[in-house]
């Protein structure tokens, strides 16, 4: 090594005085926990922003996958609304589903189609007996998936409401 051994610096400081050697020694510990202190914080921050970085990239691809599966509901609506009125019907959906290429789509996106009436009762959310374009993609986000356990305690909480 190119440095120095501490011993040679420690033999001159206790001729002097035991008080120098002690500062020395102090003053050494001072400074290897103040670097170990700057070069932990170095790898703490960039850990810090690795995370954060994650973080945004996960919020990202949530909303990308938000935005294709709507150009997708928005597709699929286009299809069962055959008369082009911007509103579909509770036949026309019935009507969509019986076609089983259609309806292995919509299982594709995660929207089970087993009860064509509930499932247009569930994506009806003003009760007119018609669903447009916003009811649709917003009821179709909505049922994508499973229950997770916040949805089952929704439904027991408004359930308990009832007298």
């Amino acid at each position: 090594c190119n440095g120095k051994s501490w011993h040679f610096i420690l033999l001159p400081l206790a001729q002097v005085h035991e008080i120098y050697r002690i500062v020395f020694l102090f003053y050494m510990a001072l400074v290897l926990f103040g670097v170990m202190n700057v070069v932990t914080s170095v790898f703490v921050e960039s850990a810090i922003m690795s995370a954060q970085h994650y973080k945004d990239l996960i919020i990202q691809e949530k909303q990308q996958e938000k935005e294709i599966a709507m150009r997708h509901m928005k597709e699929v609506f286009k299809h069962i609304d055959e008369d082009d009125s911007g509103e579909i019907t509770a036949d026309e959906m019935e009507e969509f589903l019986l076609d089983s290429a259609l309806r292995k789509y919509v299982e594709a996106l995660n929207i089970s189609a087993e009860d064509t009436r509930m499932l247009f009762r569930l994506l009806d959310r003003d009760g007119s007996k018609k669903v447009d374009i916003n009811e649709f993609c917003e009821g179709c986000l909505r049922l994508q998936g499973d229950a997770k356990s916040f949805d089952v305690h929704t439904m027991i909480f408004t359930i308990k409401q009832f007298p």
